[in-house]
């Protein structure tokens, strides 16, 4: 099994490499359409709260676009600190594997 394919990354049972990193651009997908949805719903709702009170319902259709953008924004800025977390992750890794190799050939 490929140990830097994305299922050889999955089955990693020691957790030496991440898969995270490769997948988040995907989830940012997945957030910005269920954030669509969202959007698009409360749209709907506003439509129909409407016939009961106009008031509400034109609050949630002006309301929806600022609702998707700050849902998206959410999103971006959950995953960007997951990735800067996991890219910590990493490098922290690299300087200790270099730091140790350099002890090796000093000693």
């Amino acid at each position: 099994m490929d140990a830097h394919g994305f299922f050889g990354k999955l089955f990693d049972f020691s957790f030496k490499e991440f898969v995270t990193l490769q997948i988040v651009r995907y989830l940012y997908v997945l957030a910005i359409i269920l954030s669509a949805i969202s959007a698009l719903s409360m749209i709907v709702s506003g439509f129909s709260t409407m016939q009961y009170s106009f008031l509400g319902g034109l609050v949630k259709i002006v309301g929806s676009p600022v609702s998707f953008v700050l849902m998206v924004l959410f999103a971006r800025v959950v995953l960007e600190a997951l990735v800067a977390t996991f890219r910590i992750a990493e490098n922290t890794t690299l300087m200790v594997e270099k730091n140790s190799r350099e002890q090796e050939r000093g000693s």
